[in-house]
């Protein structure tokens, strides 16, 4: 219910704004998500007995005019709504359908040896054909045993263990047998 709430706020800044001023807005609201993560703030939003106004002016009123106006006037109407929670929300779908509408993704690789950049830079280029977007990989955490690309927004995983191989062909030779 809260994402498809989140979801409307992030349609209406969307038709709102261009695509520069979405990224600012972006980093805005992700480093105002960092905010209302504190216990802090936390209580002051989750607080009942708090008036939406009194949440407003503390949480939110300080920002004026360091922040771009539009996003201002949003927060002010979620405050009114009781919706300040839902600012990270807000900030992870406005990321997602900024990258859904550039095609442009960061996935993560992890592996138990070193790779060469060009094998990244080919994995990349076989990944950004299947899915029909760009895909830049980061090398993530040394893995214990094979390898493991994901790109999480894409919903792609794929993964590769010496052991599961192992296990596969013998099962198969059993089999065989």
């Amino acid at each position: 219910m809260e994402e498809l709430i989140a979801k409307r706020y992030a349609k209406a800044l969307m038709d709102l704004c261009d695509e520069k001023a979405l990224g600012d807005i972006i980093a805005s609201l992700q480093e105002f998500s960092t905010t209302l993560e504190s216990e802090k703030a936390q209580e002051i939003v989750a607080n009942p007995l708090i008036a939406s106004r009194v949440k407003f002016e503390t949480l939110v009123a300080p920002m004026k005019g360091k922040i771009d106006e539009k996003l201002y006037r949003l927060l002010e109407i979620m405050s009114e709504n009781g919706r300040l929670d839902l600012v990270p929300e807000l900030a992870s779908i406005l990321e997602y359908e900024r990258k859904l509408a550039s095609k442009s993704f960061v996935g993560k690789i992890e592996s138990d040896a070193t790779l060469a950049d060009e094998d990244i830079k080919r994995l990349e280029k076989r990944l950004s054909e299947y899915s029909g977007a760009k895909i830049v990989l980061e090398k993530g955490a040394q893995r214990e045993d094979g390898l493991r690309v994901e790109v999480e927004d894409l919903g792609i995983e794929l993964s590769y263990s010496k052991e599961r191989v192992k296990a596969d062909l013998l099962a198969f030779i059993q089999q065989a047998l």
